[in-house]
This record gives structure tokens, sequence and C-alpha cells, in this order.
């Protein structure tokens, strides 16, 4: 039985594999890959999905035949034996954060944050029961040993499920927290929680402390029970893991060998083996009955996070915050396959010229992709920080990024190789110069990059050299962006400072200033015409008069704060991406709402119409880019739901 460790917003981190640690910065596919296109159950309106989503926790089914990877998105299936995707699982809102097979490997169940619990025929992928009434996101689902009761384990309480009749059996009060494991025995729950250097092991339902284990030197930060409940493994800050008899709360073995502390760990199905994730980045497999080490395996690149035996023990599945599935052979300690394209929270996206390629920034990477296919191209490396903009270049063969690592890179599209670090940006006392955005002029002759430093910084985007300083306002700079023909700049200022500046790109002067926001403005931009500047205004959108900067319309509908705009090649239509988990499609004559899209399942952060203005291409907390048809949206009637 394994510990599971839950988060929410997991963030930042996105996939690619490690061939060679290249002097390019850039990385590609080895052979043994597999990143197919996660086409499945797409979201009406959606005509291609990048991304699979954030790994949440991932299990073998008992009979062998399925591995399940719960994540921000639903649970993927894989056929365990061609690891090819069978079908997605999903729930009714948000993702899924914790899975669990019943001993039969009939039934899978999965919990999450909409505080539902749902039951789904492993072989039919058909949603069998729900189960409802917690009082907050469910973040461990366990089925008993006997497959009759099922516990779902919540901020402040468990809950146990006749699995049978579909019916509460008993709500368990008290507060779960990280560093906590059950054992389910039929009407037995043993419950294990690390508490600073010490375990208790209590029962849950006379409410009982049986033991308290002593012997780490550091914090416990994970616990797992062995399938028979007879034996608990305790991972800590201190690098070990110790082995305790829980009968009678004995010492048993120590084991040593990792460097940094235990994120995770899991028996094999038969109790002879246990499985370490590290935040050394190493996975390591550990004979129960001797304490040795049999395998340490070292391709991961971040912290690992969760580990699955398979049924007969011989595969191993791992997975990182380097946004990789790694298989594993655990009778030979060699790495069999690597399942790519779950990816992170996605921050930014930007189209090149003809709409045929789409770099989307997902922590440190930049990953390019043919957009008509959803086939991976490229993952360029080298930020030492998320990537928070991007932006091409006029022709398409150059594309810059920026990031909180305080630069900004210049790439060769083509290529993916890196041509250029910029830096320049000043961090002052308590404010760090994270790049917050960039953009190209028309002509693809000037850089403009915004900052945290409170400035827009002009650089000359064949050389890197700087050109200008745009200085006035009093907060962040968000976004920056040229008009179409190329003579201003708007940018857009936060909390402190809630304006959209106008400035003349010749002289760096401020020509205009927009006010009346309520807070911080997020995003900022032109029509294609440049007649109109359309910026949010938390849930609102406002459109002004360029020239005059008269308020033409506000733009209502919106539940949560917009975060990315973008109009349509055409002018006629401009998109919002919210924090409601929407993209509105609106009227720019009228102001007039035309469409919701709903699809996503968590915070939408970027918006992006391709160059024809056929498709809108939306990147979201979620780990997912949803590139939506938008002629078919637009001939449907009503809204895209």
């Amino acid at each position: 039985m394994k510990m599971r460790m839950r988060t929410i917003f997991l963030m930042l981190g996105a996939v690619s594999v490690i061939v060679i640690l290249s002097i390019v910065l850039t990385r590609f596919q080895p052979k043994t890959v597999l990143h197919e296109s996660p086409q499945h159950h797409l979201p009406k309106g959606v005509k291609l999905r990048i991304g699979k989503g954030h790994v949440n926790d991932i299990e073998y089914s008992p009979n062998g035949t399925v591995l399940a990877v719960a994540t921000s998105i639903g649970i993927w299936i894989y056929d365990a034996s061609t690891d090819e995707v069978h079908t997605l699982l999903t729930g009714d809102n948000y993702g899924i954060l914790s899975i669990s097979f019943s001993p039969d490997g009939q039934t899978l169940a999965g919990g999450g944050p909409d505080r539902i619990v749902y039951l789904w025929n492993v072989a039919t992928g058909k949603r069998e029961q729900s189960f409802v009434g917690h009082t907050s996101g469910v973040f461990n689902v366990l089925f008993s040993r006997d497959g009759n009761t099922l516990a779902s384990v919540c901020r402040r309480e468990t809950n146990l499920w006749d699995v049978t009749t579909g019916t509460h059996k008993k709500s368990i009060r008290g507060y779960s927290n990280i560093g906590n494991t059950l054992s389910l025995n039929g009407d037995e729950v043993m419950h294990a929680s690390g508490n600073n250097t010490e375990i208790r092991l209590s029962d849950l339902i006379t409410g009982e402390e049986k033991k308290t284990l002593k012997g780490h030197l550091k914090g416990v930060k994970s616990v797992s029970f062995s399938p028979d409940g007879q034996t608990l493994a305790s991972g800590s800050w201190d690098t070990t893991i110790r082995l305790w008899d829980v009968a009678i709360g004995t010492h048993k073995k120590t084991l040593e060998g990792h460097k940094k502390s235990i994120n995770s760990m899991t028996f094999s199905r038969d109790g002879q083996m246990l499985a370490s994730a590290s935040r050394d980045d190493t996975v390591r497999v550990w004979d129960i009955g001797t304490g040795t080490l049999k395998y340490t395996f070292k391709l991961h690149t971040a912290d690992v996070q969760h580990v699955a035996f398979s049924a007969d023990r011989r595969t191993l599945a791992s997975w990182s915050y380097d946004h990789i599935l790694y298989l594993w052979d655990v009778t030979t300690g060699k790495h069999k396959k690597t399942i790519v394209g779950h990816l992170a929270a996605i921050a930014c996206l930007s189209f090149n010229i003809d709409g045929t390629m789409l770099a989307i920034g997902a922590s440190k990477e930049i990953q390019l992709w043919d957009a008509i296919e959803g086939i991976h191209q490229k993952t360029l490396m080298g930020h030492k920080g998320s990537v928070d903009c991007l932006a091409f270049n006029p022709n398409g063969r150059t594309l810059a990024s920026g990031s909180v690592d305080e630069t900004v890179r210049i790439w060769d599209a083509v290529t993916g190789r890196r041509k250029k670090v910029i830096k320049g940006h000043v961090s002052e006392k308590d404010i760090y110069s994270h790049i917050r955005s960039v953009a190209f002029s028309p002509n693809g002759k000037i850089l403009a990059s915004a900052s945290n430093d409170r400035t827009i910084r002009l650089w000359n985007a064949a050389t890197g050299r700087h050109k200008k300083t745009l200085s006035g306002h009093t907060d962040a700079v968000r976004t920056v962006v040229f008009s179409p023909d190329g003579r201003t700049i708007a940018s857009a200022g936060g909390a402190d400072d809630k304006t959209v500046q106008l400035w003349d790109v010749t002289t760096g002067k401020q020509k205009n200033a927009l006010t009346g926001y309520i807070s911080g403005v997020s995003t900022v931009v032109f029509s294609p015409d440049g007649s109109i500047v359309a910026s949010d205004d938390q849930n609102d959108v406002k459109l002004w008069n360029a020239a005059t900067g008269e308020l033409l319309n506000t733009l209502n509908g919106h539940k949560s704060s917009v975060k990315s705009l973008s109009f349509n090649p055409d002018g006629k239509t401009l998109a919002s991406g919210s924090w409601d988990i929407t993209v509105r499609l609106w009227d720019v004559s009228t102001g007039k709402h035309k469409k919701t899209l709903t699809g996503h399942k968590h915070l939408i952060y970027s918006v992006a119409f391709s160059p024809d203005g056929k498709t809108l291409a939306s990147a979201s907390l979620d780990g997912t880019v949803l590139v939506w048809d938008i002629a078919s949206l637009t001939n449907a009637s009503g809204d895209a739901k």
C-alpha cells in the first residue's frame, strides 16, 4: 500500500526526455519514448489536445493489465502490455488526485478536489457510482483488503463507504495531513501519521492511539503500510527509511542510501520489495527481507514523487517533477520505456506566423508542437526558472522567452538552438526583475521586455543590445505589446499601479495613460487595425480608443479574473481566458457575449488565435492546451459547453 501525497496546485514542470546534455540545450526523444497524441474525450468544439495533464498518482491494476495515471484532467488508462493509452476517465469537475483499484481489479476509485469519489468499471470505462458529501477535496482513496469498504480521506475527516450498496458507513473526524497512510482490513482502519520525528499508529474506528514509533533524527515525510498491514515503512528528511513491526511497534530495519528526503514509497504486492522516491531525483528498490538495496534508477532530473509496482513485480513506474513517466525492469534494473505528454501548468503559448507551430511554456522548458497534428517537435532547455512569456518574431523563425530567472532568451525556432541570452533588468531590495512579457515589433527589429522591476526595456532583436528603458509604472509591468504599425507600445501595470501606459516607440516617452482600473492589469492587446486597446479589469474586459484613450465598452460575464486576451485577425471577435475556467468570445463592435468555451479543468492562463483565425488555443493550469475549431463554434447555436 503506498502513501499518497496530494496537492491541487502542483505547478511548474514540463514533459521531455533527456537524451544528451546538449551544449545547445536542446533535447530530443529516444526510440523508447511513447508520446502519442492524447485525443480522448475531447470537449465540444475542441479539435486537438496537447498534453495529458499533471500526474497526481499512479497505480497498476492487481491483474497487471492496466496502468492507471491520475492527472489534473482525469485518469489515463494505459494498456500495461503495450504502454499505450486506452482511454481517459473523467469526473464532473477538475481532475483526480488519488486512485485505488479494488482487490479483484474490476473497479477503479478516484477522488479529487471536486469533493466526489468516483467508481469506474475498468473493463468498460463506465462510471458506476459516485460518493458525495465530502467536506473538502479528497486526496486519498483506498479499498479494504476484502474490497467491501472504501475509505476516502479529506483534509479533516476520513469517510468509509459500503462499496456494494453505495451507502455511507461512517465519518471519522480528525485532521488528516500529508505524511499519512491507512491500512484497511475489514472494519479495522489503522492510521499512521508522521508527527515531527515520530510516527503515531492509531485505530480510526475507536480513536485509540496504539503506538508511537521513535527513531528518525528529522521530520517524517512519508509513511506506507505493507499490503498485509504488518509492516510500516517511514521515510524522513534525515534521508533514511525505517521499517517497523506494526503489531508490537518495534523497529526492524533501517534502509540507507538516499541523499535527500523521501517523498513517497510503495510496497510490491507480495510485500517483498519496497520502492522509494526521493528529492535526490532517484528511485530505489529495496529487498525487505534482507534490507539491502537492489537497484538505483537515475534518469529523473527533478524530485521523484510517485512510484508503483506492476502486479508481477517485474515493472516499476515512476514519475517526477520533470513530468516524465519512466518504466523500469525490476528484474534487470534497466530502463524499459519512457512515457511523456503529462505536462504541468502551462503559463504561456504563442503561434508562429503561419499557425503550424505552437510554442508553450511550462516550468523551465519551452516545447514546440505541430499545431495541426499535435505532435511534439522539440524541447528547448536553458532557463533556470519558470518560463512565463513567449513570442515569435514576424517571420516565425525566432522565438523569444522570458523567465523568472531574470533573463530573456532568443532561440532559433527551426533548429531549437539558443542564439542569445539577454540580461539587463535590475533587481532591487525585495523586488526581483522577473521577466513578465516579451514582444517583437512588427518589423522584427526590436524586442520589448516587461519586468517586475517596473520597466519596459527595448532591445535590438538582432544583436541583443539595449536600446531604451521606458520608466513610469509604479509596480511590476505584467504585459507589453506593440501596436500593429510598430509606433506605439502598450504596457500593463500591477496592483499598485492600476494603469495601462501607451508609449512612443521612437522617443520612449509616454503618450497616454488609461486609468480607472479596480486592480492591477494582467493583459493588454491591440486590435489588428490598431484602433482599439483591450485590457482586463479583474473579471471584466475594457475596450479603449487607442488614439484618444476614451473608454468604449466594458464586457461583463466572467466570474473570476481575466488573465489573457486575443483578437481574431479580422478584429471582429475578442477571446478572453479567465480563472473561472472558461474562455469567452465577444463581438467587438457590440460588446455582446457570443460563446462560452468550457473544457479545461483548471485556471486558464493564456489564449491565442491562430494567424488565419480558424483556431483558438487556450492554455491552463490543468497541464493541457486545447485547440478550438472556431468555424464550428461560430456556426453552432448557443454556448459551446
